[in-house]
C-alpha cells in the first residue's frame, strides 16, 4: 500500500473515531455553489473605520454580485429592503464605502452601478 491510501485509510478511521463519539466532521459531499469570498488582511484594515451600516451594505451588494465581474447594479430601494436600513442610512453607508475606496458608482441615480474591488470581496461558484 502507498502512502497516499495509507493517509486515506487513517483519515477514514480518524473520522470514524471522532464521529463514534458523538463529534460531527465536516465532510464536503459535492462542490459548494454561490459563497462570497471576504479577504480578512484587506478587511482587517478597514475594519477600525468602517460602520456597521456600510459593512452590511457592502454584504448586500456582495450578494447580488456577479461570478465574473464585481459590478451590481442595485437600486437604493433594493439595498433598503435587502438590509432594513433607512434611506438616509444607505445614501451615507455608500458614500462612506466610497470614500474607503471599497466600491466605486457608475452612472446616473436611477440607474446606478456599483464596482466592489475585488481586494475585499469576490463570488464563488
Amino acid at each position: 500500500m502507498d502512502s497516499k491510501q495509507y493517509g486515506s485509510k487513517r483519515l477514514r478511521q480518524a473520522i470514524e473515531i471522532i464521529e463514534s463519539n458523538g463529534l460531527s466532521v465536516y465532510r464536503r459531499r459535492r462542490k459548494e455553489k454561490s459563497f462570497v469570498k471576504l479577504y480578512t488582511d484587506s478587511l482587517e484594515a478597514i475594519l477600525p473605520k468602517i460602520s456597521g451600516s456600510a459593512l452590511k451594505v457592502l454584504h448586500a451588494l456582495g450578494f447580488r454580485m456577479g461570478f465574473e465581474d464585481t459590478i451590481v447594479e442595485m437600486t437604493q430601494r433594493e439595498i433598503q429592503q435587502a438590509t432594513a436600513l433607512s434611506e438616509h442610512t444607505i445614501r451615507e453607508a455608500l458614500n462612506e464605502l466610497e470614500e474607503l475606496k471599497i466600491i466605486s458608482r457608475l452612472g446616473p441615480n436611477n440607474r446606478r452601478k456599483y464596482v466592489l474591488s475585488q481586494m475585499f470581496v469576490k463570488k464563488g461558484k
